[in-house]
Formats: C-alpha cells, sequence, structure tokens
C-alpha cells in the first residue's frame, strides 16, 4: 500500500466516524500532514452563508472571514472556472488585479504560497472547494493522473460528509415533511423561475410542478405558493 493509498483509506475512516467540526478539521488535517502539505481549507458556499472549516493560523482564518477575501481569493477564482482539482502557486494563479497581488503577498506571511483545490459543484448554485496547502512545492507534490484522481475523491467525499452531517444551515432531509421533488419545485420558485421554467429544468411536465407545489403548500399550511416558500426557507428546508 502506497502512501497515498494509505492515507486516503485513513482519511475516508474517519469522515465515517466523523460528527462535529473537530472530528472533520482532524480529518482533514491528518490527510494534508501526510501528503506534506502544512494545512488544509474547506469553503462552502451557501448563500448567504459562507461555510469555513481550516487547519490556517487563526489570525489569518480570521481575517479571511472578516475582510471577505472569498470575493478576490484568486484560488476560489479559479476553482469557480474548473471542473478538475488543479495545483497552484503565485505562478499559476495570474494575479491579475492589485486586491489579489495584495492579498497572495497577504497569505504568503503565513507561509501559505502553493497548493491543491478541489472545485465542488453542489445544486442550485452552491459550491465548495477543498484545498491542502503549504509554504512550498513539496516533495510530496501531487503530479500523477491517479494521484489528482485520489485527491478529487477526497475532496468530493469530504463536502459529501460534511454537507450531509454539518448541514451547512439545512434541516436534515429526515426531519422535512416535504418530498424531494417538492424542495425542488420550491426551491426553484425562490429563485424567481416560473412553473414552465421549473417543469423544463426537472424535466417533468408543468402540471406536474403544479401538483407538486400544491402539495407543499398544504403541507406546510400556507394560503399561497410564494407563503410556502417563505415557510420553506423560515424552516431551514430550502435555500432562498
Amino acid at each position: 500500500m502506497t502512501l497515498l493509498d494509505f492515507a486516503f483509506r485513513d482519511f475516508i475512516d474517519a469522515l465515517e466516524t466523523a460528527y462535529d467540526e473537530v472530528g472533520f478539521k482532524g480529518a482533514a488535517d491528518r490527510l494534508a500532514t501526510r501528503l506534506g502539505y502544512r494545512w488544509f481549507a474547506y469553503l462552502g458556499f451557501s448563500e448567504p452563508a459562507l461555510k469555513v472549516l481550516s487547519s490556517y493560523p487563526n489570525s489569518w482564518a480570521r481575517q479571511y472571514v472578516e475582510q471577505r477575501y472569498e470575493d478576490i481569493d484568486p484560488v476560489v477564482r479559479l476553482a469557480r472556472s474548473s471542473q478538475r482539482s488543479f495545483q497552484w502557486d503565485r505562478r499559476t494563479l495570474r494575479l491579475s488585479t492589485a486586491p489579489q497581488q495584495r492579498f497572495f503577498s497577504e497569505a504568503a506571511k503565513f507561509g501559505i504560497q502553493s497548493g491543491v483545490t478541489v472545485p465542488i459543484r453542489g445544486g442550485f448554485g452552491r459550491f465548495a472547494a477543498f484545498t491542502l496547502a503549504g509554504d512550498l512545492i513539496t516533495e510530496l507534490e501531487i503530479r500523477t493522473t491517479e494521484s489528482m484522481d485520489l485527491l478529487q475523491l477526497a475532496g468530493l467525499y469530504y463536502h459529501a460528509h460534511v454537507y450531509a452531517k454539518l448541514q451547512l444551515g439545512l434541516t436534515r432531509v429526515a426531519d422535512a415533511p416535504l418530498t424531494q421533488r417538492e424542495l425542488q419545485c420550491l426551491s426553484w420558485a425562490a429563485r424567481g423561475k416560473k412553473m414552465q421554467e421549473t417543469a423544463k429544468i426537472l424535466g417533468i411536465t408543468t402540471r406536474t410542478v403544479v401538483f407538486h407545489l400544491e402539495n407543499a403548500r398544504s403541507k406546510l399550511s400556507a394560503s399561497t405558493v410564494a407563503q410556502a416558500v417563505a415557510e420553506a426557507a423560515h424552516r431551514g428546508l430550502i435555500l432562498s
């Protein structure tokens, strides 16, 4: 068993037993260390909230959130336009603006100068990024396609477990009184989609969308679909 295989297996086992932020941080921190990186960072973008789990120095993590650095972070910018994991450092990021250059200079003061990031797409425009970072290009830097694929899986596993167990502010599906289709129809209604548009997105008929919305309205004791959307958002069943 290779070092990468061992690290990945331990990581997956740790995720199975993690149930809070401490457990998730510990699992990712061990993975980063075993692969020769100093830190990990997970950013989950679920409007209007930003979920951050990381082993970065506390002062940098606090500064990142308070200054809303996610808006100028060049790694996040690249991740939003990428489908696969990628390696990065100051040379490859193409720091095109003064704020981005200042951001990377600030990060470098904490020793954050290179890393590998896994972009993760979620439903209804949600997005996440899983990063392993360090101060230098490490000897264990991921180079092969097989290794990059394994890291891609690690990021996806991490996101799936964090989303399911920490919920990113949403009510557990098991606690929701609505079916998946009802939640989908309400979610698209919350985003301003008309019933015909929702039908096209979901690949169902407009009549079926009406059926699901009416069921949801009834279950939520709402007078209108708009009120049902507001109630579902208030209960944390959907993201408004």
